[in-house]
């Protein structure tokens, strides 16, 4: 049977099958701009502070939509976090992998570094909610695994630097993976605790100097 015959023999499958992927991307897309709307709460309220309501008005949205979709706030806020590491991911699946591995390096972990207003909110979101997690299990979970897969992907980038000649060979990759990644970390810490003491030249510097200093 042809596709013309199919369609023609089929019309109630096909609108049905329209009807749900449009129900499905809707959904997406309500989920996304609640998502957005807890990071600009978060960033703003601290997340003790932020409520469904909070979030409900800050995306536009009723309430009850809102808990159509996430049946109480630690569902909402352990949505939200998984959200900011998806992000953080999709930047890092952007960058273009090629030589110099060094470059690589620098622009993976600059991922990571509040250099827009956009990644700030999300500083301050991820920095409430590695809070959380000192007393909340599923998002101390969430958090052990973007943080092993993040320790991975540097590890296997300086792996490949090895390979590639740019870094010395008896370097060991995993203490220096950990050692940057909490690094970043502490540039983080500093810029939302300090302020100007760790501006955002200061911090994309330093990073540059520590990766430097590592190659070298």
């Amino acid at each position: 049977m042809s596709d013309s015959s199919w369609s023609a023999a089929n019309p109630k499958i096909i609108l049905r099958y329209y009807f749900f992927m449009t129900q499905h991307a809707d959904a997406d897309t309500r989920r996304g701009q609640v998502a957005s709307a807890l990071i600009s709460v978060v960033a703003e309220r601290g997340l003790a502070r932020t409520t469904l309501a909070d979030v409900a008005r800050t995306a536009g949205v009723s309430v009850g939509l809102v808990q159509r979709y996430f049946r109480s706030k630690d569902e909402l806020l352990r949505f939200g976090i998984e959200y900011v590491y998806r992000r953080a991911e999709e930047r890092i699946a952007a960058i273009p992998v090629e030589p110099p591995v060094r470059e690589f390096v620098v622009r993976l972990m600059e991922t990571f570094l509040p250099l827009t207003a956009e990644r700030r909110a999300e500083l301050r979101v991820w920095l409430s909610f590695v809070q959380a997690s000192l007393t909340d299990a599923d998002m101390a979970a969430t958090h052990r695994d973007a943080t092993e897969r993040l320790l991975q992907g540097v590890e296997e980038a300086l792996r490949g630097a090895q390979r590639a000649g740019e870094l010395a060979a008896d370097v060991d990759t995993e203490a220096e993976a950990a050692a940057l990644v909490a690094f970043v970390d502490g540039l983080c810490l500093h810029h939302a605790a300090t302020g100007n003491r760790f501006g955002a030249s200061r911090i994309s510097a330093a990073l540059d100097a520590y990766v430097d200093r590592l190659f070298d």
